[in-house]
C-alpha cells in the first residue's frame, strides 16, 4: 500500500505544485489590498477551477500517463498486490480530497463568503460519486475503458459547475431569494456529501472484493 501511494504521488507531483502554488496565491491574495483583488479575481477564479480539476481528478490523470506510453504493464508487474493497489489509490484520493479542500478554504480567505462551503460540498460529493462508479469499473476492467471514466468524472461535475455552484454564486451576489431553491442550493450539497462518503465507503468494499476475479492488463 506504502509503494502504491508514493508511486501515485510522485505520478502527480505536478498536480501538487499546482494546487500548492494555487493555495500559495489565494493566501498572498486574501492578506493583500482589496483595492487589488477586483482586476486579479478573474485570473485567480480560472486558477482555482484549474486546480480543483486535476486534484480531483487526479487518479484518472495517473491512469491515463501509465496507458499512453503503454508503462502499466511495468507498472503492474511490479511487486505488490490487487488489494494493495486499490488500497493506495483510495487512500491517494483521500489526500487530494483533503488538498482540494485546502484550495477551498484558501479560495473562502479571498471571499469571505460562507455560502461557498455549500458549493464546495456539492462539489466533493459530486467527485466522491463519480469516483465510487468509476472504481467498481476499474476494478474489473482496470485500463481497458479509460475514456469512460473521463466522461463519468466530466459530465457529472460540468453539470455541478454549471447548475448549482454558479447559480449559488449569482444568487448570494445579487442577494436575492428564488423560492423552492433553499433545499436545492443549501441542503441537496449536504445530502450529496453524505451518500458520496457511503458509496465511497461502499465502493471500497466492493471493490476489494472482486478485484481478485479479473485481470489487471
Amino acid at each position: 500500500m506504502g509503494k502504491q501511494l508514493y508511486l501515485n504521488l510522485f505520478q502527480s507531483k505536478w498536480i501538487w505544485y499546482l494546487g500548492i502554488s494555487t493555495i500559495l496565491i489565494n493566501l498572498l491574495m486574501a492578506l493583500s489590498l482589496s483595492d487589488y483583488r477586483g482586476s486579479l479575481m478573474p485570473f485567480i477564479n480560472v486558477l482555482n477551477v484549474i486546480a480543483v480539476v486535476y486534484t480531483t481528478s487526479a487518479y484518472l490523470n495517473i491512469h491515463y500517463m501509465l496507458k499512453s506510453d503503454d508503462s502499466h504493464y511495468f507498472y503492474f508487474s511490479l511487486p505488490n498486490t490487487k488489494r494493495n493497489i486499490i488500497r493506495g489509490d483510495y487512500i491517494y484520493y483521500m489526500v487530494m480530497m483533503v488538498l482540494t479542500a485546502a484550495i477551498f478554504g484558501s479560495y473562502m480567505a479571498i471571499t469571505q463568503e460562507t455560502y461557498y462551503l455549500y458549493g464546495f460540498m456539492m462539489l466533493m460529493g459530486v467527485s466522491l460519486i463519480v469516483m465510487s462508479l468509476y472504481y467498481l469499473g476499474y476494478g474489473k476492467y482496470w485500463l481497458r475503458y479509460l475514456s469512460t471514466g473521463y466522461v463519468i468524472y466530466g459530465v457529472p461535475m460540468l453539470m455541478t459547475l454549471l447548475f448549482h455552484f454558479m447559480p449559488l454564486v449569482n444568487v448570494n451576489q445579487l442577494d436575492r431569494r428564488m423560492p423552492g431553491m433553499d433545499f436545492y442550493l443549501y441542503e441537496l450539497p449536504i445530502y450529496t456529501l453524505a451518500v458520496g462518503i457511503v458509496l465511497f465507503i461502499i465502493s471500497y468494499a466492493i471493490t476489494q472484493r472482486n478485484i481478485t476475479k479479473h485481470d489487471m492488463v
